[in-house]
């Protein structure tokens, strides 16, 4: 019998657009997030960066709300939400002329931000079950990293051509991507499933689910490495190896398509492997990355450096992409339905604490001795995939099962 196709199932088209239009606004700005805000504001950096962390802070409480709200009512009016709200902070950009002003828009920004992540998993979830749950998520990740490098090069265009006018109009492109992704889950058409009736349990429910925060645990150490190529290489590159700036696009770009076009060929690699088995295997090859990076500052300077980060890049990427998609799914599956946004939630936190983290971590960690920065990340995810591989017995069958399409 011919495995059930994506096309079948109503509303993941409008979906996948809306998630490829989101994107592709985030590509427009995220690669020059504070630059872009202190050209769009007038702002000095300093004051800049303390609203992006202060507002990064605040938006970590816009994961536990956003899974209350995704029970209560549903994950797709949850998400249409996160982009209602990023809109409108995105258009606000431009009229900012202040601190309080900032923190305002950025703390709107980063809950949004914040909320998106759950509710999109949750809509996910009501969308596809098993194997064409994998598939989804697959399709996500690939579409989300092609438009995301295509919003960076459009990003680089406008700003080249219009100078710094160029700033506020990827504010107001950013504002109108966001429109433009809440308006096709709008379409109209038959909707997801309703969610099942509340579960009173809620937030203790989930903190009782030790298999469950076992997990989390484990993705915390996942995340972290994830943030890597964003926050670590660029400090290691440049002030430990000596190699030039103009490196980090490149290695970014590399990592960017690889990630685009490997994914659905990593997924079919891995239709067969349960997926516990998977995320831990990619730990082993995100070690490899760690030591990888290590190595290379034993290099000589100059070519054999720079092909010490290409490869070490290279690791690091392939180990991204065995991580991403089985540790989406299995989140997803692991959560009983009535508190699936709740799960999620938590889940997702783990990138929210990362982002607060890993910037002075990194840095703290590089200043004192560079490889214990390497020896730290991987002493963290060795223990993360030997813990997945004992929650093979311990989650839901249902959850850890190969998705075998």
């Amino acid at each position: 019998m011919a495995s059930p196709s994506l096309t079948s199932v109503v509303g993941v088209r409008p979906f996948l657009v809306g998630m490829f239009v989101d994107a592709l606004g985030n590509g427009l700005y995220v690669p020059l997030t504070l630059l872009f805000i202190h050209e769009v504001t007038g702002l000095p950096m300093t004051t800049v960066g303390l609203g992006v962390t202060v507002a990064a802070v605040v938006g970590l409480a816009a994961n536990p709300v956003a899974g209350t709200l995704i029970d209560r009512f549903d994950a797709r009016r949850v998400l249409i939400g996160t982009y209602v709200l990023r809109a409108a902070a995105f258009a606000a950009y431009p009229l900012v002329d202040g601190f309080v002003a900032l923190l305002v828009v950025a703390a709107l920004i980063a809950a949004g931000d914040r909320a998106y992540h759950p509710a999109s998993g949750g809509h996910v979830s009501a969308l596809a079950e098993g194997a064409l749950r994998d598939r989804l998520y697959t399709l996500i990740a690939t579409a989300r990293n092609v438009a995301f490098g295509l919003g960076g090069l459009l990003s680089a265009g406008v700003v080249s051509l219009a100078g710094t006018t160029g700033f506020a109009v990827v504010a107001l492109m950013n504002a109108a991507s966001f429109t433009l992704a809440a308006a096709c889950l709008m379409l109209p058409g038959r909707r997801a499933p309703a969610p099942p009736p509340r579960n009173p349990g809620g937030y203790r429910q989930v903190f009782a689910d030790r298999p469950f925060l076992t997990l989390v645990a484990a993705e915390q150490a996942y995340t972290l490495i994830h943030l890597i190529l964003p926050v670590a290489l660029p400090v290691y590159a440049v002030t430990v190896l000596g190699v030039p700036p103009a490196l980090l696009g490149v290695l970014y770009a590399i990592n960017t398509v690889l990630v685009a076009a490997g994914q659905l060929p990593v997924r079919r690699w891995q239709r067969h492997a349960r997926r516990t088995h998977a995320m831990a295997l990619s730990g082993l090859i995100l070690m490899a990355a760690c030591a990888a990076y290590a190595a290379t500052a034993l290099l000589p300077a100059g070519l054999p450096r720079v092909g010490g980060l290409l490869v070490a890049t290279l690791v690091l990427t392939f180990g991204e992409l065995m991580h991403t998609v089985p540790s989406w799914a299995l989140a997803a599956a692991s959560a009983p339905p009535a508190l699936r946004g709740r799960y999620l939630a938590i889940y997702q936190q783990t990138w929210a604490l990362a982002a607060v983290l890993a910037p002075a971590g990194f840095s703290a960690l590089l200043d004192t001795a560079p490889p214990l920065l390497w020896l730290t990340l991987a002493a963290l995810v060795g223990p993360a995939a030997l813990a997945l591989l004992r929650l093979t017995r311990r989650l839901p069958p249902a959850a850890v099962a190969p998705p075998q399409a």
